[in-house]
């Protein structure tokens, strides 16, 4: 009976050092378990050195501990020794979407459209000089009567001008009568005749020696076209010489508008309908063009072309020296396009800020095409489809700066252009 009574004792005893044994064990291994599962992110983040903090507003001021920005109603954001802490090697950097959203950064696609072109430019009414005409007598003579005109005044084709008495042309008609008198073949009277038109007088007044045979002593100078008088200083009793000008005398339908403008825009000015014409003086009235021309030289200060219009004037409404406006519109063919406020041009290059796969922001150098509307049209550099920050640039520039990031981003592009050549 003893003897079973010990048997027993020593039975539990040793079941209760096995549990101990086992519970230890158990015990051991869930702490080690639990410690290591509650190392959370936000632990890990904590164990984190911190640098500095700074507002992203205004990266250039730094702070040795965290709360609110001083500039602006937000929270320091920490600047950390470690940098990114998904760096991967590649290039971009990460930015925290909540700071993303408050700062109003936003992204575009690069899109493929034509490049609308709309501007308007000061122009100005000139005679048209297709219509321009110098008078002269041809031969020396007298000015025996002048015509009340002076410049300015508008006159019709066929006004009289001026009354002149010249001896040349007295001398040729009467060798001119004697011929037929006495018999002078036709190729002698032709000739005469033929001198007379070289010596500058009118057809008119040859017709008029033909019909009445009669010597003619004044003859009137007469407008060859309709126009406006430039240039008249004539007087009564005055020699002119064969090289004297009696007269300028200029058209006034169609005229010239002109207007300079840039030369980067020359390859969009295609056909007349891209033009429309308003006229201050005349607001609201519209003008037929007929023919346009930009003119092959350059102004090398200004680097414009001059563009040239000839529109009709029927009712003389256009006065040259008036003021005028052209306005242009114009578009491309189908091109990459993106908006202009997320170009970043540094003057060597131009460079654009967009997303990866991963949600990176990565710059890319591209070619510039032109701009217009907001809009600038890419060359290279981007495809279509792709996302590009158009607002809060300045975000990317102050991590990119802090973090030295920009300067990786670059040096990392560069050797993988390196790598495919």
């Amino acid at each position: 009976m003893t003897s079973f009574k010990r048997k027993n004792t020593a039975l539990i005893i040793s079941g209760m050092i096995m549990g101990g044994i086992i519970s230890a064990g158990v015990f051991a291994y869930f702490s080690a378990a639990h410690s290591t599962t509650d190392v959370s992110p936000a632990n890990k983040t904590e164990s984190r050195k911190v640098l500095f903090w700074y507002d992203p507003m205004y990266p250039n001021t730094r702070f040795e501990k965290p709360g609110k920005s001083p500039f602006m109603d937000m929270d320091l954001v920490p600047k950390y020794a470690d940098g990114d802490a998904d760096a991967s090697g590649a290039p971009g950097i990460r930015i925290d979407p909540t700071q993303s959203q408050n700062l109003g950064l936003k992204t575009e696609p690069v899109r493929r459209g034509p490049l609308q072109y709309k501007q308007t430019f000061p122009a100005n009414v000139s005679y048209n000089d297709y219509q321009f005409v110098i008078l002269q007598a041809r031969s020396p003579g007298f000015i025996e009567k002048v015509y009340p005109l002076t410049l300015g005044d508008k006159v019709q084709k066929g006004t009289p001008l001026v009354e002149l008495t010249i001896p040349e042309w007295v001398e040729a008609q009467g060798e001119y009568l004697l011929l037929l008198e006495t018999g002078g073949t036709g190729t002698q009277i032709d000739g005469i005749l033929e001198r007379l038109r070289l010596a500058g007088m009118a057809e008119e007044d040859i017709r008029r020696l033909k019909s009445s045979r009669k010597i003619q002593t004044r003859f009137t100078l007469k407008a060859p076209i309709d126009g406006v008088i430039t240039a008249f200083d004539l007087r009564a009793g005055m020699n002119i010489g064969k090289d004297n000008v009696v007269a300028k005398i200029q058209g006034m339908d169609p005229v010239w508008i002109s207007a300079a403008v840039p030369e980067s825009i020359a390859w969009m000015i295609k056909d007349a309908a891209q033009f429309a014409i308003s006229v201050p003086a005349w607001p609201g009235k519209a003008f037929a063009i007929k023919k346009w021309l930009l003119l092959p030289s350059v102004d090398a200060t200004t680097r414009t072309l001059q563009l040239r219009l000839l529109v009709d004037n029927p009712d003389e409404a256009l006065k040259p020296g008036m003021n005028a406006y052209l306005k242009l519109n114009s578009e491309s063919q189908p091109m990459l396009l993106i908006p202009t406020k997320a170009l970043i041009d540094s003057g060597d290059e131009q460079r654009v800020i967009a997303v990866d796969e991963q949600g990176r922001f990565v710059p890319k150098q591209v070619e510039v095409f032109h701009e217009s509307q907001g809009m600038t049209a890419i060359r290279a550099g981007i495809s279509e489809g792709e996302k590009v920050v158009a607002s809060g640039l300045f975000l990317i520039d102050s991590e990119a700066n802090i973090s030295g990031a920009l300067d990786r981003m670059r040096a990392t592009a560069h050797s993988q252009q390196g790598d495919h050549p």
